[in-house]
C-alpha cells in the first residue's frame, strides 16, 4: 500500500532531472590496470554524486559511473558506457551500496575480472525484498531491467556487509557459489564503509582483493 501511495506520488509530482541519466568521468593515465566506479545514491536527489573511491585514482585508471536518478541500474545508458570504454579489458569494478548492486550487474553485461561491493541491495524491488528502505527511489522506477542481482560465473566478487538485520538479510539472498565471497563487518550498519575509512581498512580491503 505504501509503494503504491508512492507511485501514485511521483506519477504527479514527478522530478525533473535537468542532467542526463547517465554521467562518465575518466582518469585514464595509462596505468596497469582498470575499473569502473559506480556512485551510490550520495546525497539525495537535490544533487549529482561525488566521484566515489577518488584515491583509486593514484593506482588505477578509472572510470566514474553516476547513475543520476538513482535507479539501481535500470536508467543507466548501458551502451554509452561500452562506448567510453573504447573495448578496453575491465579489471575491475567497485561501488557501495546502489553502486555495489550496479558494480555487479555490469559484470553480468560487459566482461570484468573482479568486483568489489560494499553494502550492495539484494533487490529494492517491492516485490522481491522485504527491506523498506529504499521504497521512495524503487517507486520512481518504470522499467525494471535489473530487479534483482545476477552473477556472472567469469567473475570473483567480494561482497562486504555490515552485520545488522538488514544488511545479513541482504547478504542471505547472494547466491553461495565458490567466486562469491561475502564477509561481514562487526558491530557495523549499512554505513560500513564509512566504519572502514575510519579505522583505515577500506583501501587496505580493496587493494589486497584486487591484487
Amino acid at each position: 500500500m505504501i509503494f503504491l501511495f508512492k507511485k501514485i506520488y511521483y506519477s504527479i509530482f514527478n522530478k525533473n532531472y535537468n542532467f542526463t541519466k547517465t554521467l562518465i568521468n575518466q582518469y585514464y593515465t595509462s596505468k596497469k590496470k582498470t575499473g569502473l566506479a559506480f556512485s551510490s545514491i550520495g546525497s539525495g536527489t537535490k544533487y549529482i554524486q561525488n566521484e566515489e573511491f577518488f584515491h583509486l585514482t593514484k593506482k588505477y585508471n578509472i572510470f566514474f559511473i553516476r547513475d543520476i536518478t538513482r535507479s539501481w541500474l535500470n536508467n543507466v545508458d548501458i551502451k554509452l558506457i561500452k562506448k567510453n570504454l573504447n573495448k578496453r579489458k575491465i579489471d575491475f569494478t567497485i561501488g557501495y551500496s546502489m553502486g555495489g548492486f550496479n558494480a555487479i550487474i555490469f559484470s553480468t553485461l560487459h566482461k570484468v575480472k573482479k568486483v568489489i561491493a560494499f553494502s550492495p541491495q539484494f533487490s529494492i524491488h517491492p516485490k522481491i525484498s522485504k527491506d523498506k528502505t529504499f521504497l521512495n527511489y524503487a517507486s520512481r522506477i518504470k522499467e525494471w531491467k535489473y530487479p534483482q542481482l545476477k552473477f556472472s560465473e567469469n567473475t570473483d566478487y567480494f561482497l562486504i556487509f555490515g552485520d545488522n538485520s538488514l544488511e545479513k538479510y541482504h547478504g542471505s539472498l547472494v547466491p553461495k557459489k565458490k567466486n562469491i565471497k561475502i564477509i561481514y563487518i562487526k558491530n557495523s550498519d549499512h554505513e560500513v564503509i564509512k566504519k572502514l575509512k575510519r579505522a583505515e581498512k577500506m583501501y587496505k580491503i580493496i587493494t589486497k582483493f584486487l591484487r
